[in-house]
């Protein structure tokens, strides 16, 4: 060990083999008698900050160079930094903390922490997702780390790095890499619809349907009138028989536009699951008012006025006569509903036809009673 630690140091000197003698102490750290050695660590740290130096003095020259390699580096030097402190700062036989390298080294690595942002968005810019990870994962982690806790850091970009970090996590489908900066990465106003529609798919893709939800909600509540979020939720909860969170959600949605179409739908389509048909017909009327080519709602309107006709035929607490005459009412109420169902939707007759039957039946329509009776045969 004694001479691979010699040669590194003379390598440093010369920056001659800089990654042969690194490949060589990180050799030695996979042996468990070495990994906790702080020599080793300490000239791991060093021959690596050597390799990032002489690409930087290339750069300052204009010389070309291999920028994913020198990302690459980067990254190795910031974690062998890390590594290095981690058993520096172990507490002495009294139970005291004093790490004899941290200030040194987190005043030189904040530096060059800015370059791990450059790196990521090259490689994103190559689609080369897990090293664009890499490179996010340290620029974000440094604040965090207590290897740079004794340095301010510039916080002026970590919005939009999180942003990227959850991108490129999304890329790499992995839902745990995206939750890690995703409260972060909300704070990137910009693009913060797209990256929650995006982890929300990732969320259900992966099957765990609490994210999925959550993301929803709050994608709803940062943009109540996106037709992204808000449908899903509702679609979810009615898929689920629960009802009242559903409306809940609708209701919270109409305080900011009662005359949203989308919203009207839902409560309408709520009530109707509900069978709270009163208020269903009053919102599925309004709903027809911006847009009287949706077929739900010209069903379901038609749908309630046959059912009143089949009640009031059903009341015996009336005469014939009287139950008739309130039934005919209900199903000229319904006919026009249910005929332009019809017409929106003529392959679904399994729905329109025996409603219509009846219908045309009741009111003597005998053309059109004869046409529809047609369709059964």
């Amino acid at each position: 060990m004694k001479y691979a630690v010699q040669a590194a140091r003379t390598a440093i000197k010369n920056t001659k083999d800089l990654e042969k003698n690194e490949n060589t102490i990180r050799g030695y750290l996979r042996d468990s008698l070495f990994v906790n050695n702080k020599d080793l660590r300490l000239v791991l740290f060093d021959l690596l900050k050597r390799q990032y130096e002489v690409t930087n003095e290339k750069m300052y020259r204009s010389e070309s160079i291999d920028t994913a390699a020198h990302s690459r580096v980067g990254k190795r030097l910031f974690l062998a930094a890390e590594s290095l402190d981690s058993i520096d700062a172990r507490p002495n036989s009294k139970g005291v903390s004093s790490p004899s390298y941290r200030k040194r080294n987190s005043q030189y690595l904040t530096q060059y922490r800015p370059n791990m942002l450059k790196g990521a968005i090259y490689f994103m810019s190559r689609k080369q997702w897990q090293d664009a990870w890499d490179q996010l994962d340290i620029y974000l982690n440094v604040p965090r780390s207590p290897l740079f806790s004794g340095v301010a850091q510039d916080t002026t970009h970590t919005d939009f790095a999180s942003f990227l970090a959850v991108m490129t996590a999304y890329k790499l489908n992995d839902k745990n890499k995206a939750e890690k900066y995703l409260s972060q990465a909300i704070n990137y106003v910009p693009r913060r619809e797209f990256m929650l529609r995006k982890i929300a798919e990732l969320e259900v893709a992966q099957g765990d349907t609490a994210k999925y939800v959550d993301i929803l909600t709050k994608g709803f509540r940062y943009f109540p009138q996106s037709e992204h979020f808000f449908p899903r939720l509702i679609d979810y909860y009615i898929g689920k028989g629960e009802l009242k969170t559903a409306l809940s959600f609708t209701d919270e949605a109409m305080q900011k536009d009662s005359l949203n179409p989308l919203f009207l739908y839902a409560k309408h389509n709520i009530l109707m699951y509900e069978k709270n048909y009163g208020e269903a017909l009053l919102y599925g009327k309004k709903v027809l008012l911006q847009n009287d080519s949706l077929a739900a709602p010209n069903y379901n309107i038609g749908y309630i006025y046959y059912l009143r006709a089949e009640a009031a035929m059903a009341n015996r607490d009336k005469s014939m006569r009287q139950r008739m005459k309130e039934a005919q009412k209900q199903y000229k109420k319904s006919l026009p509903y249910m005929e332009r169902y019809r017409a929106l939707e003529p392959d679904d007759a399994e729905r329109w036809r025996p409603i219509l039957y009846d219908i045309y039946l009741n009111l003597n329509m005998g053309d059109k009673f004869r046409e529809i009776d047609s369709l059964g045969n």
